[in-house]
């Protein structure tokens, strides 16, 4: 187990440490090209447009990896041991079941786009896989949100960082 979560944090850490600068350097390109008169890059604004939506995918599941998403301790951390247990447990079912909820969806998302073949306007690449990110994303938080639950009721609320 540890090794699958070690090879996925340095999946994740590698994707988002590549996408970032990639994503500033096409649109600082882009720009430098376009007010030069050099040359207008076409699909760079496209390019840019979906590795945000990857970044943002990988960024919901890094932010799970840690329990950083929005959650209000202030009343849960002054509450007995046992009830922590049971809110960390309640959120979680709730987490795995809205992304299980919203993977149910982006399946079928998915396979219309493949069907019907869509490709985007610049870049020609299939729409599928731009769509993909939101079902990755919803993966990997899933299996975030269960692993960081484990350890809070292992641990303790907010003693396993």
């Amino acid at each position: 187990m540890n090794s699958i979560l070690k090879r996925l944090n340095n999946f994740e850490e590698y994707a988002l440490t590549i996408l970032l600068p990639a994503m500033c350097l096409t649109i600082f390109v882009a720009t430098f090209m376009r007010f030069t008169n050099i040359i207008v890059i076409p699909w760079a604004e496209e390019l840019a447009r979906y590795m945000m939506i990857w970044i943002l995918f990988f960024g919901i599941s890094a932010a799970a990896k840690k329990g950083e998403h929005f959650c209000v301790t202030a009343f849960i951390i002054f509450l007995p041991q046992r009830i922590q247990n049971i809110i960390s447990v309640i959120r979680m079912i709730l987490m795995v079941g809205f992304m299980l909820f919203v993977s149910r969806f982006c399946i079928v998302i998915l396979k219309n786009q493949m069907m019907m073949g869509q490709v985007t306007p610049s870049l020609g690449i299939p729409m599928w896989i731009v769509y993909s990110a939101v079902i990755v994303g919803c993966i990997l938080m899933m299996f975030r949100y269960v692993v960081h639950g484990i350890l809070e009721l292992k641990n303790g609320y907010r003693k396993q960082e």
